[in-house]
């Protein structure tokens, strides 16, 4: 599945095809600062977003949204259940939390 046909099964969707892993969605949504009714929103109404899409194993897939210039959300969803989509865990990606990594140059090899 690529970002296009991802985004056509989001905007098809509704409220009644979304279901969470509960409990583990709620730890999760603590952690993050975030809630179930945020990701709800993004996943139905903010499809536009959606920057890239890989897919861990058959209808399993690992999807980002880009919320700002440094910030991501990444959904782990999985459409094994027909016309459902099941959203297994969320993350926050924030790249000011993280150092910056330095590159180190090598001389050319001889």
């Amino acid at each position: 599945m690529n970002v296009e046909e991802l985004k056509r099964l989001l905007e098809k969707s509704t409220e009644e095809d979304i279901e969470f892993d509960e409990p583990h969605i709620s730890l999760r949504c603590q952690e993050n600062d975030t809630t179930k009714e945020k990701i709800m929103h993004i996943l139905l109404h903010e499809a536009g977003r959606l920057s890239h899409v890989v897919q861990d194993r058959p209808n399993v897939y690992k999807i980002y949204f880009k919320l700002s210039e440094r910030r991501q959300l990444k959904l782990i969803i999985d459409t094994i259940k027909r016309g459902r989509i099941m959203v297994r865990t969320v993350k926050i990606l924030d790249r000011k939390l993280y150092k910056k990594i330095k590159f180190i140059r090598r001389g050319r090899q001889r």
